[in-house]
């Protein structure tokens, strides 16, 4: 399975408000979207947040990613903070401490494919 893992760190608490509107949004998104298998969320430290998305296929990760209310909030990341991620590939569900190594160890590529 294909999985995307996303970090964002809300700029300032003002802001988490704005983010959480862009949130609910993609939510509402995500329960529309062809090949989501599952997606958690996690809350760390007030105004950071991690997301995990499981996809069949990167075609449908990417469809999800560039179109509606999933775009448009991340046209106002440099507004509301600041964002990384990483894709993969896995066979069995990675943990969220996992994901944050693996994000660590690939930071500054933004999106990077690693299969």
């Amino acid at each position: 399975m294909l999985y995307s893992f996303t970090y964002f760190k809300v700029k300032a608490w003002w802001l988490v408000p704005l983010f959480q509107w862009h949130g609910m949004l993609s939510i509402f998104q995500y329960k529309k979207a062809k090949g989501l298998v599952d997606v958690k969320i996690q809350n760390e430290k007030g105004r950071v947040f991690y997301v995990l998305s499981c996809w069949q296929t990167k075609e449908d990760m990417l469809a999800y990613r560039n179109k509606g209310a999933h775009l448009k909030a991340m046209k106002a990341t440099k507004k509301l903070g600041k964002a990384d991620s990483v894709s993969f590939v896995a066979y069995s569900e990675p943990s969220f401490d996992y994901c944050k190594t693996l994000l660590r160890s690939t930071r500054g590529t933004l999106n990077q494919l690693i299969c």
